[in-house]
């Protein structure tokens, strides 16, 4: 059985400060060795599968395209289903950036699927997002 829906959020809130700064130590302490990043709506690019925290910490210090984000409103639900009632957490949360090529602001809201290995790593998570805000 999961962690409780308390323990996600704040290792969710941990994720948004890792990559905020970007803090690489910070981003491999929070995910499994093996963990799973997708983002399904990502364009075509090579980026919507990371496969490990080598992958997950490459991509998240490695973002040319925006300046520092701030998150808010962030809300996390346990999911259920037939089988049991660990099938992941849903996370929805907003977040504010600049655009560094043109300084225009990037507004955002992510809707977020993600699971846990133990209660203290992110073993994998899909996150959602609108790739005309780009």
């Amino acid at each position: 059985m999961g962690v409780g829906v308390t323990t996600a959020e704040q290792l969710y809130r941990r994720h948004l400060q890792a990559v905020t700064a970007p803090d690489a130590e910070a981003i491999r302490t929070l995910w499994e060795p093996g963990g799973l990043l997708e983002f399904p709506y990502a364009p075509v690019d090579g980026t919507g599968r990371l496969d490990g925290v080598d992958a997950v910490v490459a991509y998240f210090t490695g973002l040319p395209l925006f300046g520092p984000f701030t998150f808010r409103d962030l809300r996390v639900w346990p999911l259920s289903g037939p089988s049991g009632p660990d099938h992941g957490y849903l996370a929805e949360v907003h977040g504010s950036s600049r655009l560094l090529a043109t300084g225009a602001p990037y507004e955002q809201d992510y809707v977020v699927r993600f699971g846990l290995a133990g209660d203290d790593r992110i073993a994998w998570m899909r996150e959602y997002w609108d790739p005309t805000r780009l």
